[in-house]
């Protein structure tokens, strides 16, 4: 009887380490890609970025002349405040293409502040 048990503990293990060899890869998870944008003049610099899906996406966002926001609602719910001359980093997964904006409303301008992330 204890042969039997140890026979088939032996093939279970064989059989476990050949699954193990023969499973497919895990799928990447993408590039980090860094962006530095500026805020100034009630404009986003750059305006528009692109990156591919489920990539890692580093922003270093800047506030040159006033307090400026880089504002993404939706699936990302990011809202990061930097203050004249100040740079604030962050960095989320790309899931989707979505707009960004200033949420700040110390001047009628800061509602035109407007970019985009373009996910492929």
């Amino acid at each position: 009887m204890t042969k039997t048990i140890l026979g088939f503990g032996t093939a279970v293990c064989s059989l476990a380490a050949v699954a193990l060899l023969s499973s497919p890869a895990k799928a990447s998870q993408g590039a980090v890609r860094s962006f530095e944008i500026r805020g100034d003049q009630f404009a986003f610099s750059p305006s528009r970025i692109e990156v591919q899906k489920d990539d890692v996406v580093k922003v270093s966002f800047t506030a040159v002349d006033i307090a400026h926001s880089f504002t993404m609602d939706g699936a990302y719910r990011i809202a990061k405040r930097a203050s004249p001359g100040q740079t604030v980093t962050f960095e989320f997964r790309a899931n989707g293409s979505e707009r960004f904006y200033c949420n700040l409303n110390q001047d009628e301008r800061c509602k035109e502040m407007h970019g985009e992330l373009v996910v492929k």
